[in-house]
This record gives structure tokens, sequence and C-alpha cells, in this order.
């Protein structure tokens, strides 16, 4: 069963931004860095370095990243703390999907704690996305045994 907002809210470190949705929570982008390839292995897994996407000032004063099309890693202004009992996912918002992206995240686990929460931006076009706005959206689900 999925979490209305309220419930959702309850696991967040929202620091004060993203917004509450019917069964979620919008999240807010803090920066993007380019994904750029690995290794995985049945014994390890090796990710080639990222390298880091810098913001550039658009002509109406904000900070804009500008996204060829490719893989992305999203670091959100938004953390975490899971217990026992709920597993989490992180989705795209319809605005980012209708612009050619795509986002989805690993699966958050029970007892899952993190500071700021990632996820994936697969960009099938160039996108446009302002610093700061929502363009994910965590859901949660309780667990049942």
């Amino acid at each position: 069963m999925l979490l209305d907002a309220n419930r959702v809210e309850s696991f967040l470190q929202t620091n004060g931004k993203g917004k509450k949705a019917q069964v979620g929570y919008d999240l807010t982008l803090k920066s993007i860095n380019k994904v750029n390839g690995g290794f995985v292995m049945k014994d390890k897994t090796t990710i080639n370095e990222y390298t880091e996407i810098n913001t550039t000032l658009s002509n109406s004063g904000k900070n804009i990243y500008v996204l060829e099309a490719g893989t992305y890693s999203l670091t959100f202004e938004q953390g975490c703390k899971l217990d026992s009992c709920h597993t989490a996912f992180i989705r795209h918002r319809s605005s980012v999907l209708r612009s050619g992206g795509i986002i989805t995240s690993g699966v958050y686990d029970p007892g899952f704690e993190v500071e700021e929460m990632g996820a994936m931006l697969i960009a099938t076009q160039t996108i446009t996305i302002e610093q700061g706005a929502r363009v994910a959206q965590i859901i949660i689900m309780k667990n049942y045994e």
C-alpha cells in the first residue's frame, strides 16, 4: 500500500524544500553529475568517476543545467530515514517525462538512512532543468508479511 503525503513526509528530512504530493513528496534538485559507465562483476562493482555538471546562468538570472542526451546521477536536497517496515522508490514527475527524461532510483530498503537522496536521470534529448526545481517524487510503501 502506498503511503499518503503526510506519512511519506514523516520519513524525510525535507530541509524546508520540496512539496507534498498526493501519494508522495516532490524532491528538489541539488546537483547533477554525468555518469561515465562502470563494471558490474559477480564479486565487485566499480563505477567510473562521475563528471560534475555545473550550472549556467540563464537570461532570466536562474541557475540552470543544460543536459545533452545521456545518463546522469541526481542528488536531491532531501534525505530520508526509513524504518524496518517501509520501502521507498523515486520516480520522475510528469514534467520531466514529457521533456524526454526518465528518473528512477534503486530500491530504498527498510532501515535505509541518507542525508541526501539520489536517483538516475536518463535524458533522451537535450533537457534544461533549473537548480532547485521539483523533478522527482519519492513514494513509500508499507511492507507486509
